[in-house]
C-alpha cells in the first residue's frame, strides 16, 4: 500500500503542472510538450509583498513579473489565475503568505518544481526590489536579484522587466535595456534642474533683501544708493 501510495505521489509530482498548463490551455501543444520534454523547469510566483506601495500596486507589478517570465521562454510558467483558482480550490489563502515555508507548501499543492516570492518596498524615493527563486523539494535558494530605482513608480515596470529575465539567468533584451537608460538620463537630468533651481531661489532672496537696503538708504538720503556687487553663488 505504501508503494503504491509513494508512486502515487511521483506521477502527481510529474504530471501535475501538464495537467494545470492543460486546465489554462485546452489545446495541450506540442511546444508545451516539447518544452516538459527538454527540461525546463516549472516555476509560479507567488504575490509579491508591499512595503510602502499599496496591495493594488504591488498586485499589478507582480503580474507585470509574471508576464515577462513568460516573455523569456525560459521556464514553463503556471498562470497566476489557474493558479489562484486551484489554491481557493485547495482553501489555501494566498494572502499573507511571504515566509518560504508557506511558498514551498504553496509549490508542492501546485506542483511545481520551484517558486518565486518577493517584496516591492519604497524608503524615501527611493523604490526597492528583492525577488528569490528556490527550491520547492530543498527549500534552497536558486537565484536571487536586488534591485533600487529612483523616479516615479511606473519606472519600476523596465526594472521589474530586467529582473525578470536576470532571475532565470538570463540578460534582458536590448530593447528593455535601452529603455532603462532612457529613465536614468531623465532622473540624472532632472536632478541639476532641481540643484540651479534652489541656487536662483537663492540668489533671488539676496537681491530681495539688498533691495530692502537700498530702499532704506535713499529713504535716509537723498543721495541714490550705490548698489554693491552680489557675490559670487558656491556651486
Amino acid at each position: 500500500m505504501q508503494t503504491k501510495v509513494k508512486f502515487f505521489k511521483i506521477l502527481t509530482g510529474l504530471f501535475l503542472p501538464v495537467l494545470l498548463l492543460a486546465q489554462s490551455n485546452p489545446t495541450l501543444n506540442e511546444e508545451t510538450v516539447a518544452d516538459l520534454a527538454s527540461g525546463k523547469i516549472t516555476v509560479a510566483v507567488l504575490d509579491f509583498e508591499g512595503r510602502g506601495i499599496s496591495k493594488l500596486e504591488a498586485a499589478t507589478l507582480t503580474d507585470r513579473l509574471s508576464s515577462e517570465l513568460a516573455n523569456t521562454n525560459a521556464v514553463i510558467l503556471v498562470e497566476r489565475g489557474q493558479m489562484s483558482e486551484i489554491l481557493n480550490e485547495q482553501g489555501f489563502q494566498q494572502s499573507g503568505c511571504t515566509s518560504a515555508e508557506c511558498a514551498a507548501e504553496v509549490g508542492a499543492l501546485l506542483g511545481v518544481q520551484n517558486m518565486i516570492s518577493g517584496a516591492f518596498g519604497k524608503l524615501g524615493n527611493t523604490y526597492t526590489i528583492d525577488a528569490k527563486m528556490f527550491s520547492v523539494e530543498s527549500g534552497a535558494t536558486v537565484k536571487s536579484v536586488s534591485k533600487s530605482y529612483k523616479g516615479e513608480i511606473d519606472g519600476l515596470i523596465t526594472e521589474i522587466e530586467i529582473l525578470a529575465w536576470e532571475i532565470v539567468g538570463l540578460t534582458a533584451p536590448d530593447h528593455i535595456l535601452a529603455k532603462q537608460k532612457i529613465q536614468e538620463g531623465a532622473v540624472a537630468a532632472v536632478a541639476p534642474a532641481k540643484k540651479g533651481g534652489t541656487k536662483w531661489w537663492l540668489w533671488g532672496g539676496l537681491l530681495l533683501v539688498a533691495g530692502g537696503g537700498a530702499a532704506v538708504a535713499m529713504a535716509g538720503d537723498d543721495a541714490p544708493a550705490v548698489l554693491p556687487e552680489p557675490p559670487n553663488m558656491p556651486e
